[in-house]
């Protein structure tokens, strides 16, 4: 496969791959990119509300190459740092090859107010590279808040862009995405966690079942189009190694591996 044909698969196939859902790491996109309400580390690139409770500084580094393909691979660094009843967030995340490339800079903040409520802001910094037509950036504010209804159920609810921010450059007439997401997460019992995401032309239910203390077993499915996620995570006191794999119904297989590091 040429460069130019690339650059055609991403035009017509992997627009929601560029601006529509971003790299939330292996676990949530194991779970049907779940990102809403499920609290994670990987909230820095989804809900900015939804990585609270987070104990220690923690980092991980995500890479996904898309379809097995080498060149539509995206890779993203996750880090969180807490700070009493708040914490600050960083996320980075490159998308493309040469021709096409997607550069993506977060910086998130959250705070838990009360037991139940926590309101997160991000503040994003957008870089697009395209051949022969130049390079352009913008900036966008994203917000979320996450409720714990009941010991069992948790809300989230998370808004990107609202202002409607867009790309600078006049070459490039591109619109920095403005969609909402709202999400429940319910905890069965201490093995298991259920979790959907509703937006606009997006729904995804899926789940996180935790096989023995150190082992957990992802799955999901998402529609529009209709996409299948599996996954496996394996943790210890200061280690996170996850894998998993997406099929899109059309372009196959997308593999995604993720390591972090707890402080």
């Amino acid at each position: 496969m040429t460069k130019q044909l690339y650059i055609f698969t991403i035009g017509a196939f992997c627009t929601h791959l560029l601006y529509g859902q971003a790299n939330m790491g292996t676990r949530l996109t194991a779970m049907g990119n779940n990102g809403t309400a499920v609290r994670d580390l990987w909230g820095v690139a989804a809900n900015p509300a939804s990585f609270t409770g987070i104990s220690y500084p923690i980092v991980q580094l995500s890479h996904q190459q898309n379809f097995f393909v080498k060149e539509l691979s995206n890779q993203a660094i996750a880090l969180a740092l807490p700070a009493n009843r708040q914490v600050f967030g960083l996320n980075l995340e490159r998308y493309g090859l040469s021709e096409f490339q997607n550069i993506q800079i977060g910086i998130v903040t959250n705070r838990q107010f009360g037991p139940k409520l926590s309101i997160g802001l991000r503040a994003k910094y957008h870089q697009l590279s395209i051949q022969n037509y130049g390079n352009t950036v913008g900036f966008s504010i994203d917000i979320g808040a996450l409720y714990q209804l009941t010991e069992e159920i948790c809300l989230g609810f998370y808004l990107t862009n609202p202002s409607k921010e867009k790309y600078g450059a006049k070459s490039i007439d591109l619109h920095i995405p403005t969609t909402t997401h709202a999400g429940i997460a319910y905890r069965t019992n201490e093995k298991l966690l259920l979790a959907s995401t509703v937006s606009e032309d997006f729904f995804a239910i899926g789940l996180d079942y935790q096989l023995i203390k150190s082992i957990s077993l992802r799955s999901g499915i998402s529609l529009n189009p209709f996409t299948h996620y599996a996954g496996i995570g394996f943790s210890s006191l200061k280690f996170l190694v996850d894998f998993t794999f997406r099929k899109h119904p059309d372009l196959g297989y997308s593999p995604q591996f993720a390591f972090g590091y707890v402080f």
